[in-house]
């Protein structure tokens, strides 16, 4: 037998809305189609969400923190620092990560309006940053890195791996072709080639 509408729990509608989401995209995230995916009725939704826009913040969030909690996962995994910002862009430049690349491009556009979601674009942006700058930090200070600041990097290494995700969403310039911009940046930043050894850093002068 099939439920009543009200029947349908925030947690499903939330599924619901990370189902619409990865596959027709942020914009799309409404009550009336998140209530279509939940088998519900928009006024369901609107009962549990009554504020879409910061529901459509909610959702954003709910899908960049996990990419972040595995991501963090996979590089913490290996303890010296080259290892593990090798690590971290080989796996960020996985083709798996296609549509979490979406939902982060689609969301610094939305959130020009959408005010709920610029905040949440800005908050994982940091977390991110604050991520990637601590693997920095540590590869600076059992120097296997050259002298660098880690916040400084962080930026512009942040800045250039959401340049290539854009990249690859519409297949400009090859896998390979991203993957030496990135490189690039970590050899003249860091003084290492990501993935080598200590023995491997690149001295300046």
């Amino acid at each position: 037998m099939r439920r009543r509408p009200a029947q349908v729990g925030l947690d499903e509608l939330v599924e619901a809305a990370v189902a619409v989401a990865f596959d027709d995209g942020l914009h799309a995230v409404t009550a009336t189609t998140v209530a279509a995916r939940a088998g519900t009725t928009p006024k369901v939704v609107l009962h549990h969400r009554p504020d879409m826009s910061a529901f459509v913040a909610e959702v954003f969030q709910m899908i960049v923190v996990a990419e972040l909690a595995e991501v963090k996962r996979v590089v913490l995994a290996h303890p010296a620092p080259p290892v593990q910002l090798s690590v971290l862009l080989e796996t960020l430049a996985l083709p798996v990560r296609l549509d979490v690349d979406a939902v982060w491009l689609e969301a610094w556009s939305l959130g020009r309006r959408n005010l709920a979601l610029g905040a949440a674009v800005r908050a994982e942006e940091g977390a991110w940053h604050t991520f990637v700058a601590a693997v920095i930090r540590r590869g600076v200070r059992s120097a296997d890195f050259l002298p660098a600041d880690p916040e400084t990097v962080a930026h512009l290494l942040l800045a250039v791996i959401d340049g290539v995700n854009a990249y690859s969403l519409v297949g400009y310039h090859s896998e390979i072709d991203r993957m030496r911009l990135l490189t690039a940046v970590v050899r003249s930043e860091l003084g290492v080639v990501a993935g080598t050894e200590p023995a491997d850093r690149v001295t300046q002068g």
